[in-house]
Order: structure tokens, then C-alpha cells, then sequence
């Protein structure tokens, strides 16, 4: 065996002999070695800084600052962004800007930095509010009242959290041009949830107003308001109703023309099914009506009402719902009825408002001037209305002012009292119900008094009820009545002697006789309106509109003012007068007040005829009972017509 060969040999051998204590070296050393430090997200897929070694003193060595986190050697980037976000800089009252300890560990603790995916870290999407929420409490607990963190908080992981939206490190204030949170930038960051809502929003009128550069134009939060740190409505409804006025801000000449509709009424008072500016322009892609895209194009109208009312043809859809009756160009038939409506009720109260106030001064002094003494003539009582006639006035009561109850809250419904008068009906969809049902007392009470003319015009051949002195028909007589009761107001001759029927019950007959067939009918055409417009034009129900409206407030304030003040205000019936209830009046009331029918009966012999037993307790109580409630309900609210007339001019 050659020499170096032998040599090998020995070494072999005493290397296999040697191999136990290298194990046990290397795991002894092993134990003894140093832990590795805490490696980031980057670091543990291996993206390690350039040029930099992994050690200890990568964040503790000199010139670190901790919490800083080595930013100089590993973060970059992220330390770039915070040093120009908001959180570089101090708060207010001198509170200590934030630090990445701050949001990245719980208490500083450096063992609770977490990658963002893991479920633990104080930055993933679930946990972020609540680190937020160590510095920004209000924020925090508004954001649980959001859509997003109501979302959230039931369970959802898919809404929005803070870092979505605001971002997570280059957190700048919303009035910067860079601000994920700016006005101009709120399309691109809503669009990484909402794209299909953007897209729509980018073809419409608002979004073409933002590219052109108008600071004006409405983006995404200027209507989602609720999306971040205010109270979400309770549903998409609710949304949509609390959208109508956030819509009028911008839109200020739609907005009065809308409230002037059933449409705007309605949702002014809570009533969750009548339309409102989505339900017709839809809530992203509203586009002018001249565009054949948009929802209000004349060609695409008939499919846009039909989502809400059935069997809707082009009649209907010629209805428009923002009406403007000061615009003759727009339409001379709104303009012109509604002017006619306008003027008949001026014409109305400028008339018995002077003749009220005059009969008011007159009669004061001429029943403080008169003598009151009893008579015999107190006791002995005459019949002055017929049981038919009762029973007709009851029902023009209830139904009235039910009638009045019910429909005022719509035309006020800008006022307190509207919106209290509302809510005491249970609410629109009650209320509507309820004069509905009025609407039908109105229409059998009519119906009971012309088969009464009927009868006796044509069966009992009674012509008297059809002119002369038993007649509601205007006399020349009634024009000299008039004349003389104003010479009696201005002290110029005595009072006049009065028959049967007078020139103001005539007056009240008529705007009866009058206002039942128009309020009825115009209210006929917007309970049914797709049957009326399956032989009218859709305008007829804006004159509808205006004319039940008109019509109604005239009604309303003229019985609840003028007829009030002739049958129970004037000093000589006040409080009340019983008489339509009970049927019967004093036999000395009767000669003073209808002088020229008692002499009549005298002289013909029929006084008799006419006489009658004393109403009863019961009838006397329950007839002020009645009434005391019924003129009180309508005092209250003519009080409130006027007052709200007066505070708006």
C-alpha cells in the first residue's frame, strides 16, 4: 500500500470517529442561537429591501426612533404617504399626532402586528373602526349609524369600512384636491363597490355637469350623505322620501311645482307610496326629458308611471307633475283655471269679509241699544226645518268636517298644525280612507235632497219650492235686501224685514249646491285617474288638482268663517244657535227675525200650521253637544287658515 493512500485511510477513520461530537457541537450551538427577528407581510413572501440586511439594528439601531419602525430602511412608501396625510400632523389642543404603533399594535404592544389579512390585526377591515375609534370616537360611534357600519355590524363583510374610504396611510382632509374623500373623487371611490351605480351615474345629467367642470354638480355624496357618519334611513324607501328634499336644494324651480302635486303633498306627510324624484327620474341615470334614454322622455313615460299605477295609456302620461300655473306658455288651461280659482276666492272673502265686519259693529250696538225682556212668545215654539232637512244637515257636518280634516293637512302640509292634524287621522293612508268614505256621505246627502226637490216639484206639484218666498232660488227681492241690510250697517235705515229664506242662506245654499258637484267630481278624477284618462287628456288632472283644492278651501273657510258667524256668532244667537238640530224656534225670534213670513202666515191663516210642542232636554243637550264639537273643530281650523295666510304675506 502506497504511503499516501494510508494517510487518506487514517483521516477517513478518524473523521466517521469524530462525527458524534459534531452533532452534538451543532445542536449545542443551535440552542444557543439568537431568534430571528419579527418578519412583515413583504418579508415573509421575501421582498426585502434592496441593499439593507435584516438585523436588530434595522429598527433599533442608531437614529431609529421607535415607534417610527426603521421607515428609513423598510417602509418607505408608507412612511412617505403618512408624513403628507393629515396624521402627520398634530390635533387639535395639541394632541399628539398618531403613530404606526398606534393603529398597528394593541397598546404598543410589538407582538400584535399583524398582517392586514390576518383576522387578529388591528388593521384588518373587521377590527379597523374600532382602532379608529381610539382617536375619533364620535366618528366611530356615528359610523354604527351609517348604512355601511349598520351593515357591518349585523354581519355583513362586504360594506365599507374607514380605510375604504378614507384610505390607509395618505389620509389627507376632504378639501384637498387629492382626498379619497374630496367631492371631485368620490366616483372613483365609490365605484370599487357601487361600478354599476357610477356607470349609470357618468351618463347622466349630473355626472356630465361634474366632467364639465361645474363645482356645483352633485356626485355621490352630495345625495348619500348617510353612507359614512350620519343616520341611515330605515330602508331604501326612506332613503328615497328623505331624497325629495335634498333633490329641492338644487332644483328650486321643480321643487314648488312637485309640492303643488298629490305627489309632493304626499311625501311631504310620510306617505311612503306616492312618487318621489327617483320613482320618476331614477336615482343614477337621470337624464334630461329631451334625451330617448331618459325615464321621463315622452316615449318612455306610459312604462314610468306604469311601475306605480295600473292601466296607464298616453293620456295619462300627458299629466304633468310639475305643474307651474304662473307659466301660460306651459299650459293656458292651468294658467287660466287656476287664475279663475285664485280670483273667485278673493272675490268670495274681500265680499262677506267687509259684510261681516260691518254686521258685526252693527249688531253690537243694536243689541246693546234693544231691550231683552221675556215674552209669552218665548214659550211657544214654530217649526223652521223639516226632519228630512235635519237629518241632512247632520250628515253635511260630519262629513264636512271630516271632509275639512282630512284635506287640509295635504294643502298645508308645509305647517305644524298640517302635520299634527295628520298624524291624529293615523296618517295618510288612513286619512284617505276616511274622506274617501266622507266623499260618499257627501254624495248620499245630495242625492236625499234633490229626490226631496223631486218629490215635492213634480209628485206633490208644490211649484212654491222652485220660486216665490219658500224658494231657495234668488228673487229681485233678495238684491233690496241686500241694498237696505248695508244702509242698515252704516246707520242710514232700519233693518230690514226678512222672509223666509235670506240673501246669505241663499248664498250658503248655492256654494253647497255648487261646491258639491265640482269638489265632487274634480275628486271623482284623482281617486280614478286611469279611468278618466282613458277618454280625457292627462291635464285634466292637474285641473282636477287645482280645482278640488281651490274649491275645498273656499268651502271650507267660507262655512267655517262667514256661515258660522250668520247662524251662531252674531250677538243675538251666540254661543250657539240649535235651531237646524232641533227643528224649532221661538215663536218671539220668529216675528223679529223672519217678520215678512210671519205676516204672511198670519194673514193667510196658516200660523197654526206651523206650531209645535218645545224641543225636548234631551234634544236641546244633545244638539249643543253636537254642535259645540263640530263649530269648535271648524274654528280651530279656520284660525289656522288665516294665521298661516297672513304669515306667508
Amino acid at each position: 500500500m502506497r504511503p499516501y493512500v494510508k494517510v487518506a485511510a487514517i483521516i477517513g477513520v478518524l473523521l466517521l470517529s469524530a462525527t458524534p461530537y459534531f452533532y452534538r457541537f451543532a445542536e449545542t450551538n443551535a440552542q444557543k442561537a439568537p431568534e430571528q427577528p419579527y418578519l412583515s407581510a413583504n418579508q415573509q413572501k421575501g421582498e426585502f429591501p434592496t441593499n439593507v440586511g435584516l438585523s436588530c439594528s434595522g429598527c433599533h439601531g442608531p437614529g431609529t426612533k421607535l415607534p417610527y419602525l426603521a421607515g428609513e430602511q423598510f417602509h418607505k412608501d408608507t412612511h412617505g404617504a403618512i408624513t403628507a396625510s393629515i396624521h402627520a400632523k398634530s390635533g387639535a389642543n395639541g394632541k399628539p399626532a398618531p403613530s404606526c404603533v398606534n393603529c398597528h399594535t394593541v397598546n404598543g404592544d410589538m407582538t400584535t402586528i399583524l398582517p392586514a389579512a390576518d383576522p387578529r390585526s388591528t388593521v384588518n377591515r373587521a377590527n379597523i373602526a374600532k382602532t379608529c375609534g381610539g382617536c375619533h370616537e364620535g366618528a366611530a360611534q356615528s359610523f354604527h349609524l351609517s348604512i355601511h357600519g349598520g351593515r357591518r355590524d349585523s354581519g355583513e363583510t362586504r360594506p365599507a369600512s374607514c380605510a375604504d374610504c378614507h384610505g390607509s396611510h395618505s389620509i389627507l382632509p376632504v378639501k384637498e384636491a387629492a382626498s379619497t374623500m374630496n367631492r371631485a373623487n368620490a366616483e372613483l371611490m365609490c365605484a370599487k363597490c357601487h361600478s354599476q351605480n357610477v356607470a349609470d351615474y357618468d351618463l347622466s345629467s349630473h355626472g356630465q355637469a361634474m366632467k364639465a367642470g361645474n363645482l356645483k354638480a352633485p356626485t355621490c355624496t352630495s345625495c348619500h350623505t348617510a353612507v359614512s357618519h350620519l343616520q341611515a334611513p330605515l330602508s331604501l324607501r326612506d332613503f328615497n322620501m328623505q331624497m325629495v328634499n335634498n333633490c329641492s336644494n338644487c332644483h328650486t324651480k321643480q321643487a314648488p311645482s312637485y309640492r303643488d302635486t298629490f305627489h309632493g303633498q304626499a311625501t311631504a306627510l310620510d306617505f311612503k307610496l306616492a312618487a318621489t324624484c327617483a320613482d320618476c327620474h331614477t336615482p343614477h341615470k337621470n337624464l334630461p326629458a329631451s334625451d330617448p334614454r331618459s325615464s321621463v322622455n315622452p316615449a318612455n313615460l306610459v312604462q314610468t308611471c306604469s311601475k306605480c299605477h295600473t292601466e296607464v295609456n298616453a293620456n295619462f302620461a300627458m299629466y304633468s307633475p310639475h305643474p307651474e300655473p304662473d307659466d301660460p306658455e306651459k299650459s293656458a288651461l292651468v294658467y287660466y283655471v287656476s287664475h279663475f280659482m285664485e280670483w273667485l276666492l278673493i272675490g268670495v272673502f274681500s265680499f262677506f269679509g267687509i259684510h261681516t265686519l260691518l254686521w258685526i259693529q252693527r249688531s253690537i250696538v243694536a243689541y246693546i241699544r234693544e231691550k231683552h225682556e221675556k215674552s209669552p212668545d218665548d214659550d211657544i215654539y214654530v217649526v223652521r226645518f223639516a226632519n228630512v232637512h235635519r237629518f241632512t244637515h247632520i250628515l253635511i257636518v260630519i262629513s264636512f268636517i271630516l271632509l275639512a280634516a282630512t284635506g287640509l293637512p295635504l294643502m298645508y302640509y308645509y305647517t305644524s298644525w298640517g302635520r299634527a292634524l295628520e298624524a291624529m287621522g293615523g296618517g295618510l293612508g288612513v286619512t284617505r280612507v276616511i274622506h274617501r268614505i266622507c266623499a260618499v256621505i257627501t254624495l248620499i246627502y245630495a242625492l236625499i235632497h234633490i229626490v226631496y226637490v223631486f218629490r215635492k216639484a213634480v209628485l206633490e206639484r208644490k211649484y212654491s219650492i222652485l220660486y216665490g218666498p219658500d224658494s231657495m232660488v234668488p228673487r229681485v227681492q233678495d238684491i233690496w235686501d241686500v241694498i237696505n241690510m248695508f244702509r242698515w250697517f252704516f246707520y242710514l235705515g232700519p233693518r230690514p224685514k226678512l222672509d223666509r229664506w235670506t240673501y246669505w242662506e241663499k248664498f250658503d245654499y248655492f256654494a253647497v249646491f255648487w261646491g258639491v258637484p265640482v269638489i265632487g267630481l274634480s275628486g271623482l278624477m284623482l281617486w280614478f285617474p286611469t279611468i278618466v284618462t282613458q277618454y280625457l287628456p292627462g291635464v285634466v288632472l292637474n285641473l282636477a288638482m287645482i280645482i278640488h283644492g281651490e274649491e275645498a278651501l273656499l268651502a271650507t273657510a267660507f262655512i267655517f268663517a262667514f256661515h258660522f258667524f250668520h247662524n251662531h256668532l252674531r250677538p243675538e244667537n251666540f254661543p250657539m244657535d240649535t235651531v237646524i238640530f232641533t227643528g224649532k224656534m221661538t215663536l218671539s225670534r220668529f216675528k223679529e227675525e223672519r217678520s215678512v213670513e210671519y205676516d204672511r202666515l198670519v194673514s193667510e191663516g196658516k200660523l197654526e200650521s206651523v206650531l209645535a210642542e218645545p224641543p225636548s232636554k234631551f234634544a236641546k243637550i244633545a244638539s249643543k253637544v253636537f254642535g259645540f264639537a263640530a263649530y269648535i273643530s271648524g274654528l280651530i281650523m279656520v284660525i289656522a287658515i288665516f294665521w298661516t295666510l297672513l304669515a306667508r304675506h
